[in-house]
């Protein structure tokens, strides 16, 4: 699973890897994206908004920012949204929470590092963070959803606007720590093929779900870190520092 993660990293470096066709217009920035980009975040926590890449009504990507924990439409409460911050690939399709979603609300969530925790008895648990070479950002698949049911605490009168991290088995370099991954998406390529709004269909859905594999086995980097992390009020640098 994923349950905690950072994005430190200036928006201008991560546009240039990750989407160097931009188009640097503010019209594809979402007005309440700007907070979320605007500052380092090393200890990201359900609940709170995240930075995403989606497609707009009329199909060009723009920068979001969402809650994390998905509220399907249907939901009438916020706690449902804190257990759905991650949404098992191999079951997408099955579940009425995700398959709307999967159809044609695909996101990337933008990182530059995950947190998971090794089990080293019932009671203790070890924290990783979990990052690629160079602590470049990538993308973890997601999807959204928008909720008109539930009274938005941040925002009367708004939809809640909600995402979930998309999971799969783990690969090689992290399966000691956890079995379970983010759907990780490394290049523009991936990307745009996950994103691609000509995919909105029932017909297109094995495809899509072809994209959620395990990353390239040797692309991650794991490094012990302070049992600090485990409090989303610990946002600092010295949540990454190594601790051995």
């Amino acid at each position: 699973m994923c349950g905690r993660f950072t994005l430190k990293t200036p928006v201008a470096d991560w546009l240039v890897d990750l989407f160097p066709n931009w188009d640097t217009d503010a019209s594809h920035v979402a007005p309440t994206a700007h907070v979320t980009l605007n500052q380092d975040r090393y200890n990201i926590a359900p609940s709170q908004q995240i930075a995403v890449v989606r497609c707009d009504q009329e199909n060009r990507l723009i920068l979001d920012s969402m809650r994390w924990g998905l509220l399907p439409r249907w939901a009438d409460s916020l706690s449902v949204g804190y257990n759905m911050i991650n949404a098992r690939s191999e079951t997408l399709a099955e579940k009425p929470s995700f398959r709307p979603s999967l159809i044609d609300k695909r996101c990337i969530v933008l990182a530059d590092g995950y947190y998971e925790w090794k089990k080293l008895s019932p009671k203790t648990k070890e924290p990783y963070w979990i990052h690629t070479q160079g602590e470049r950002v990538f993308a973890m698949a997601g999807l959204w959803a928008e909720n008109r049911k539930i009274q938005n605490p941040v925002s009367p009168g708004n939809a809640i606007v909600s995402a979930t991290i998309i999971t799969t088995e783990s690969n090689s370099d992290v399966v000691s720590v956890h079995d379970r991954m983010p759907a990780m998406m490394l290049s523009k390529d991936q990307i745009a093929k996950w994103l691609d709004p000509t995919l909105n269909n029932v017909n297109h859905l094995e495809l899509l779900l072809q994209q959620l594999q395990p990353s390239e086995t040797g692309l991650l980097h794991l490094r012990r870190v302070s049992t600090r992390v485990n409090s989303p009020a610990n946002d600092s640098p010295e949540n990454i520092e190594a601790n051995y």
